[in-house]
């Protein structure tokens, strides 16, 4: 086999690769990564770079003679670190300690101090294994067919680097840190734990693994080599440890009237209750929120629309970083689609009568399928939350409260989430953005085991309800594919 020269661009850098490699593994054994919200099936078409100067996607390109790759500019990612401000009395048992997220699309460490409560130090990353998937199932499937490590090797390093960047932030050692708390959906907790995922995909669809564990930090963390690793439940298979932190930041099981919590990634997990009972519950709202299966889609970042608005009968939008607009995040397409049906450009049904809309003179276009992916996602989310509703005997309208987990609920427009049909317009006024409320309750169970023994009573006594084993789930999902009628016209 031959061997040619891939020079690299920017950055000058000169790798040696094996004639037939794929150019993205190349790329990607170089500790340099694209996105790849597909897996590297040439689905989705982010995996842009530029060969000699013409484009082409790195998953479907192979090294077959000396080249030249420039690769695109990669904006600095907005990632919500800010949660709900909970008063904790730390139990002092650890002089410092880590409390880590582990999201599907980004990751996020605090280092505090173990008997203040302070946070000293806070660091943020995107994952790093998205550029296997974008979505869970795209990462399972890649394990269980390579029988890889590769995805557990991408978060530990990504763990030891923000380990690090906060320890040096706060102007100390890691091995000074004796613990550390870790939330995650169910598949990040079987991929940080080199847990066999595949149980997720088959049914009846549940974890290996459900209960809390407390392990040795060594082969995880660079933390004190005696230190501990909490990492909190699991409720079901799609319904993980992050929902449970979001739970223990809310004090759910506190609430006295009935309380939605929805929390908006790659999925899109819900827990409905009162102080006397609770359900949890996945919706399969897919990747669009993230942008992966939009033409235009793209994370929150700079050259992001992440704002749309009717003003004076005219569409104006804000653009991340106020430059040119190259994509839609998530909350500038929940917008642009609130937007359009007002202006109708979408019709009810979901329909374009011009079959794509772009953005005055940008390069950001919606498409029919765009339109379509929205309608699939927002029509999982609202079925689920009026059958949880059934479960629980109650109206739509007898919830009192709406609370949105995560940077999608957090930066999205609630007008816009009620005029597409995603919440129930009843509830517009009793939504309440709750920010990183899973990392909030990864670091109570980091400075406190009171509290970690109160996440494992809260995954305990909740009950899981699967809605695809519902049958009413099938129909109810089809009624809630149309949009919202506008309360003026209907």
């Amino acid at each position: 086999m031959n061997m040619y020269n891939v020079r690299i661009l920017p950055g000058e850098t000169c790798l040696a690769v094996q004639e037939g490699t794929n150019l993205m593994e190349a790329l990607r054994n170089a500790g340099l990564h694209l996105d790849a919200p597909c897996g590297g099936r040439g689905a989705c078409g982010k995996c842009k770079v530029l060969l000699d100067g013409a484009e082409v996607l790195a998953c479907q390109t192979r090294v077959d003679r000396d080249m030249t790759v420039e690769l695109p500019h990669r904006q600095k990612n907005v990632i919500l670190t800010q949660g709900l401000a909970v008063e904790v009395q730390a139990d002092g048992a650890n002089a410092y300690v880590l409390a880590f997220d582990i999201g599907t699309t980004t990751v996020v460490a605090y280092l505090m101090n173990g008997v203040t409560g302070e946070v000293l130090a806070q660091a943020s990353c995107l994952n790093p294994q998205t550029e296997f998937g974008a979505d869970v199932i795209s990462r399972i499937q890649y394990v269980t067919n390579n029988h890889s490590r590769e995805l557990q090797t991408a978060i530990l390093t990504a763990l030891d680097s923000l380990t690090r960047q906060t320890a040096g932030d706060a102007g100390i050692v890691p091995e000074l840190i004796s613990l550390a708390a870790v939330v995650g959906n169910t598949a990040m907790h079987h991929l940080f734990l080199d847990i066999d995922p595949k149980p997720l995909t088959t049914p009846p669809y549940m974890p290996k693994v459900f209960e809390a564990l407390e392990l040795p930090a060594a082969g995880l963390l660079p933390i004190a080599p005696d230190g501990v690793v909490r990492v909190l439940p699991n409720i079901a298979g799609f319904v993980g440890a992050d929902t449970v932190g979001c739970m223990t930041a809310t004090r759910f099981d506190r609430v006295e009237k009935l309380t939605l919590m929805i929390d908006i990634g790659t999925n899109g997990e819900m827990v409905l209750g009162d102080g006397k009972r609770r359900l949890a519950c996945s919706t399969a709202a897919g990747p669009a929120f993230e942008g992966a299966k939009i033409s235009c889609g793209m994370r929150g970042a700079a050259g992001a629309v992440d704002h749309v608005r009717l003003e004076n009968g005219r569409v104006v939008w804000h653009v991340i970083g106020d430059g040119e607009a190259v994509g839609l995040c998530g909350s500038g397409l929940l917008d642009l689609v609130a937007v359009l049906l007002d202006t109708e450009d979408i019709l009810e049904t979901g329909r374009m009568p011009e079959k794509s809309y772009r953005l005055g003179e940008t390069e950001v276009v919606l498409t029919q399928k765009d339109v379509r992916e929205v309608q699939l996602a927002k029509g999982a989310i609202r079925a689920g939350i009026e059958l949880m509703c059934e479960q629980l005997g109650a109206a739509v309208e007898q919830i009192d409260a709406v609370y949105l987990a995560g940077a999608f609920g957090n930066y999205l427009d609630p007008k816009s989430a009620c005029r597409i049909g995603m919440i129930p317009p009843c509830l517009e006024e009793k939504i309440r953005p709750i920010g990183n409320a899973a990392g909030e309750g990864a670091k109570l169970c980091a400075l406190s085991r009171a509290e970690y023994d109160y996440s494992k009573r809260l995954a305990a006594d909740t009950e899981f309800l699967e809605l695809a084993s519902l049958p009413q789930f099938q129909d109810r999902f089809v009624q809630c594919l149309n949009f919202e009628e506008d309360e003026e016209d209907g």
